[in-house]
């Protein structure tokens, strides 16, 4: 109950989750309401949110607004603003994002990496944008940057998808420093495989949650699941970029599935 109680008197009694429906953004809904946060609901499916919403105010006893947003629609970031105009957010967490693609990059349309690049640097730039104007003013908040651990590393056969969780890590990291100015903590929180609706393998998503807002204010960011930490950190300072660029390619290689076909 303390822990709870710090946590709402620190960033305020709104959070804002994005791709809340399931997976890692519906597990960050049910711990910051642990944690006394009242909660704001984004995700494309209206339905989903509104059973998730009355899970948790019957259970944490906490107010919910559901936001059914399209975040692949230019006018997402005005949808959701409106929705909440009333609303003073004071923790954003920002987990939408595209679904990571294993494949050629010639196999891919213009189209289709714009829409990865859209989401994954577009969407989670606007919101920070947008709420942490807010946050300053207040001089308190709180930004949770959901990222990868592909974002660590160059992944061959991966290229625009890591590429663009690179850049979650580094626009995170950098505001965790510049953002304290303002009383606002910044992390970035880069999981491995995490249990979801697509995903049936790797770590629950109970203890990567919980590595991102334990340490909120205290760390730039984090990897969660030590198997994770010790893979990224033999590969960052044991292995040259020749040598991990090579690896990754190879074991990439080895999980490719056809067609190939090259999109002129």
């Amino acid at each position: 109950m303390q822990q709870s109680v710090g946590f709402s008197k620190k960033y305020g009694a709104w959070a804002l989750v994005t791709g809340s429906s399931a997976g890692i953004g519906k597990e960050f809904a049910r711990q910051l309401a642990a944690r006394g946060l009242n909660l704001a609901l984004v995700a494309r499916r209206g339905d989903l949110l509104r059973d998730l919403a009355a899970e948790l105010e019957s259970t944490y006893a906490i107010q919910t607004r559901v936001i059914p947003c399209d975040l692949s629609q230019t006018n997402f970031l005005e949808e959701i603003s409106s929705a909440c105009v009333d609303l003073e957010i004071g923790l954003l967490v920002n987990n939408a994002g595209a679904p990571s693609f294993h494949g050629r990059f010639l196999s891919r349309s213009i189209a289709e990496m714009e829409q990865t690049l859209h989401f994954s640097i577009h969407v989670q730039l606007h919101l920070i944008r947008h709420f942490a104007a807010a946050m300053a003013q207040r001089r308190r908040g709180g930004i949770v940057q959901v990222s990868s651990i592909s974002g660590n590393l160059s992944m061959p056969f991966m290229a625009e998808y890591s590429a663009s969780k690179g850049y979650q890590l580094q626009l995170g990291e950098s505001l965790h420093y510049e953002l304290k100015d303002y009383g606002i903590d910044v992390i970035v929180l880069s999981p491995g495989a995490t249990h979801s609706e697509r995903i049936n393998f790797g770590m629950q998503p109970e203890p990567v949650v919980a590595a991102a807002l334990d340490n909120l204010g205290r760390l730039p960011s984090v990897i969660p699941g030590w198997r994770n930490q010790w893979s990224a950190f033999k590969r960052r300072h044991f292995n040259s970029r020749k040598q991990v660029v090579q690896a990754m390619g190879d074991f990439q290689r080895g999980r490719l599935q056809p067609p190939h076909d090259i999109i002129e």
